[in-house]
């Protein structure tokens, strides 16, 4: 029998058959699945169907004494945990490098950190990316800067956060970068660690994390662990930041060195 001589529904059958015949988990060998489906089918037969399913995508060639096939899982048979695991892979490549991370981070701050903190006005903007600008040296310029103010009800006057942020991936995570965030703080109200850790990898970190959470709660600065650096959802803050009253002077100068024209503008706006 060749396929030349089968309808369309008997060759969907034929599919099926060879689909049934193979393991959910593993590999089998052509010669195996060949002497598994019977005499009933020819070596052209068992050829034609079995490479149709790889064409299809449902089936994968493999190595081996004569070659070997096995089955391609297909999305809706993930199960929820590898579902979850495939996005949080996905992730970590996204955001392999630093800079990757800046636009997502900003905009989750922008969006709902700054909400969530009660900010009565505020803006965010990324800092990292001023090229050869002088801002003061080394571990002067934070990755995003954070500005706005507060109001309270029973305190009069508008009070100011000028709130820095240095952005870690996943593969640069080191209690250096506690050091680097305090260095920013000399300038401003508060100071945040964010450091992206995938799903799949916070076991690897844990020494690490442990050794940025102690020395975080030493100086006060902010420590969070971004899962997915774009949901704040998968935010965990592990250390919140104490809020601190820098030198006028040191701030007015940050401000002036980090803050683009259009936020300079926006701060005597809202001071006026």
């Amino acid at each position: 029998m060749s396929i030349e001589n089968l309808s369309p529904e008997q060759i969907e059958e034929k599919q099926q058959e060879i689909l049934a015949s193979v393991p959910d988990t593993s590999s089998i060998g052509n010669r195996s699945l060949r002497n598994k489906l019977g005499d009933t089918w020819s070596e052209d037969l068992y050829w034609s169907i079995r490479n149709r399913l790889i064409e299809r995508g449902l089936l994968e060639a493999g190595r081996g004494y004569g070659g070997s096939v096995k089955k391609v899982l297909q999305a809706d048979q993930f199960t929820e945990t590898e579902q979850n695991e495939t996005i949080a892979e996905q992730i970590a490549q996204e955001y392999a490098k630093e800079h990757d991370l800046y636009a997502p981070i900003a905009d989750v701050l922008r969006k709902q950190w700054t909400n969530e903190q009660g900010f009565d006005a505020s803006r965010v903007e990324i800092t990292a990316k001023q090229g050869s600008r002088l801002t003061g040296g080394k571990w002067t310029r934070p990755d995003i800067i954070a500005v706005g103010y507060k109001t309270f009800p029973y305190v009069p006057g508008r009070y100011l956060e000028v709130i820095t942020f240095e952005i870690k991936p996943v593969g640069a995570i080191d209690v250096a970068a506690v050091y680097e965030s305090l260095a920013h703080r000399r300038a401003a109200t508060r100071a945040y660690l964010i450091v992206h850790i995938p799903k799949t990898t916070p076991n690897t970190f844990d020494g690490a994390i442990e050794a940025i959470t102690d020395e975080s709660k030493k100086f006060g600065i902010g420590f969070i662990i971004a899962e997915d650096p774009s949901n704040f959802d998968t935010w965990e803050v592990r250390v919140e930041a104490d809020r601190i009253e820098p030198d006028p002077y040191r701030l007015n100068e940050f401000i002036a060195q980090q803050a683009t024209s259009e936020l300079k503008e926006q701060i005597v706006r809202w001071f006026k």
